[in-house]
């Protein structure tokens, strides 16, 4: 069979179809998904955001993975195959969490994690008795998986940083998340119970990937300080250079945050979300003590590891001054990068759950008209401000000229080359980012 695997682009606030010219990192699923489908398939990937999507081109079958950023997306492509007769099969997290809208606009939904399904999906297509659902497996040995298919990345399509010979490749260690924040669907949909790839299996991807910039996808590299460290040791020999992603706790950890340092790490992702213990405590995630954030970022620092800060916009108790607030404390620590991201409420979550109850979603299924004005929907009772706002509001301030003066001088060897990521989101933002509380 001819496969076609599509990760959908999604649309910016004028409904327009976002297109890249290089995107930062490659979307892991499509590739891993090739990976999974026997080599006898002629199979091709597309990552719409900086890849064109030919409706045109001859294939038998169709599969999709989105998220719920781009769903509407995905639906949108879904009925243009399918009204030229392509069968079309989805999967992935929002898939997962509202089947049955899904199938409106697909032939079948594949449910959680696809590698025990995915050779009976193809198996049914090509005998012409494709179910409508078929529910994968949560494995508790991850061991042996097949490679991603990282020969049909198109390098010249991702972001490469200097000196480096590959783009950032993606790489998977570990499935599950032992956190519960009722705003993410992670741990719905991996499960909370960590499960581990084997430490030879993740060095040979790695060899076999040839990259030497990786991006590490789990969703807390250091959740198992023992594992990680010897993680770390066996990527010292390959001398690459990564990203992680770990969480607030990581900074009781120091030896584990010595040894990632020394096997490569240059750049932690952490969900900070808020500088108000109890918008932590609304969202479940009172386990982060924003008095403990200084410590955090210090010792990251420390070791020469840069530091990517996530926050959330738009909780109850957030205003603007709480926003310019936060973006100070984030200038005065000088951490490299930060991203604002407005309260958004994940079919499947908590968080989404709880706004239905409470009235405080204005639209049930705000993802099926993002880009119309409405945005996600979420507005609190006395507090004028929405998400959308406020983050707009925080990336001015932090990607300002003053800012990014200031938390770069003076220059540690380990930061300068984030000084022209920072000019970049400056001119960026600059362009596309304008608000009115200021």
């Amino acid at each position: 069979m001819r496969i076609k695997i599509i990760c959908p682009s999604s649309h910016d606030r004028s409904n327009q179809l976002i297109k890249l010219r290089r995107a930062t990192v490659p979307p892991l699923s499509i590739f891993h998904l090739a990976g999974l489908t026997p080599r006898e398939h002629d199979v091709s990937v597309v990552d719409e955001s900086v890849q064109p999507l030919d409706f045109d081109d001859p294939v038998d079958l169709v599969a999709i993975t989105s998220t719920t950023s781009g769903i509407k997306r995905a639906y949108q492509i879904a009925d243009e195959f399918r009204g030229r007769k392509v069968k079309v099969v989805m999967g992935g997290i929002h898939a997962t969490m509202l089947p049955d809208e899904a199938l409106v606009h697909v032939d079948a939904v594949v449910l959680g994690e696809a590698e025990d399904v995915w050779a009976k999906v193809l198996t049914d297509v090509q005998q012409g008795a494709l179910h409508r659902t078929y529910q994968g497996t949560r494995r508790e040995s991850l061991g042996n998986l097949p490679f991603p298919r990282f020969d049909l990345i198109d390098h010249s399509k991702y972001v490469r940083l200097p000196f480096r010979k590959s783009p950032i490749i993606p790489v998977q260690t570990a499935r599950g998340c032992p956190h519960l924040c009722d705003f993410c669907s992670v741990s719905k949909f991996w499960g909370r119970e960590m499960r581990f790839r084997p430490v030879d299996d993740v060095v040979a991807e790695i060899r076999y990937s040839g990259a030497d910039t990786v991006f590490f996808t789990d969703d807390n590299f250091v959740a198992h300080p023992q594992r990680t460290q010897e993680l770390a040791k066996a990527l010292m020999p390959l001398k690459i250079r990564y990203i992680c992603q770990v969480d607030s706790l990581a900074y009781r950890q120091p030896e584990v945050i010595m040894a990632i340092a020394r096997s490569g790490c240059f750049l932690v992702f952490v969900g900070f979300e808020s500088l108000n213990n109890q918008n932590l405590a609304n969202v479940n995630k009172a386990f982060n003590h924003p008095s403990n954030y200084p410590e955090l970022i210090t010792v990251f620092h420390k070791h020469g590891i840069n530091m990517y800060a996530s926050f959330i916009m738009g909780f109850e108790h957030d205003t603007s001054d709480t926003t310019r607030a936060t973006v100070d404390f984030l200038i005065d620590q000088k951490v490299s990068l930060a991203s604002f991201f407005r309260l958004t409420p994940y079919p499947g979550t908590g968080l989404y759950d709880r706004l239905v109850r409470n009235g405080f979603l204005l639209d049930r299924t705000w993802w099926l008209k993002r880009g119309e004005g409405l945005q996600n929907g979420v507005r609190y009772p006395g507090n004028p401000h929405t998400g959308e706002e406020l983050s707009s509001l925080a990336m001015r301030r932090f990607f300002s000229l003053r800012s990014i003066l200031k938390r770069f001088f003076p220059f540690p060897p380990f930061k300068i080359a984030f000084v022209g990521l920072n000019w970049y989101a400056y001119r960026k933002v600059r362009r596309f980012n304008k608000v009115t509380i200021l």
